[in-house]
């Protein structure tokens, strides 16, 4: 197995936050196209066959909404976990006084954020397919509004320049305590 490494303190200071920015846009909007491909597929599955819809109550429905359900509660705790220890990676280096500067702990910075807004979102996306899939097999409406209300809370994480830019700025702000 190839072993991975680490960006190099220069790599780091290279990077520019409106090209990693266009980069999370990219990511989170292929996301999204992802689920909303699959689901006109689903619904026409769904529209063109000839049985009624299973009930709400159905162990198909209830399973997609329970793992939609758990995914969403963990998208929350993961993504601050992953900013919590990637500052607390960066704050140390930056007190240890190893970093070749503010641009590489800016860069550092815009790898946290990048690889939280992918995990985040790829939890909701998870739990959407899962929802798509009970959506084939039961026909249920509910599962496939609870995929819309999966895809709207990815479109509210998609990656704004003002939204990178008040987290990068609350983050530099704990690397300073």
């Amino acid at each position: 197995m190839p072993q991975q490494r680490e960006m190099t303190p220069e790599q780091y200071a290279a990077m520019e936050p409106d090209k990693v920015l266009r980069i999370m846009q990219i990511i989170a909007g292929a996301l999204m196209a992802g689920v909303v491909s699959f689901g006109v597929i689903d619904t026409m599955i769904v529209l063109n066959r000839q049985q009624p819809p299973l009930p709400v109550t159905d162990p198909s429905v209830l399973v997609g909404l329970f793992f939609g359900s758990v995914c969403v509660v963990v998208r929350f705790v993961i993504g601050s976990i992953i900013s919590k220890s990637g500052v607390a990676r960066i704050a140390d280096i930056a007190r240890a006084g190893t970093s070749t500067g503010a641009k590489e702990l800016l860069g550092r910075l815009l790898g946290v954020a990048q690889t939280r807004m992918i995990v985040e979102d790829a939890m909701l996306e998870g739990a959407a397919f899962c929802n798509l899939v009970m959506f084939i097999i039961s026909g249920s409406m509910v599962s496939a509004t609870f995929v819309v209300v999966l895809i709207v809370l990815m479109a509210m994480n998609f990656p704004t320049r003002l939204k990178l830019g008040r987290w990068l700025e609350d983050q530099q702000r704990n690397l300073d305590h």
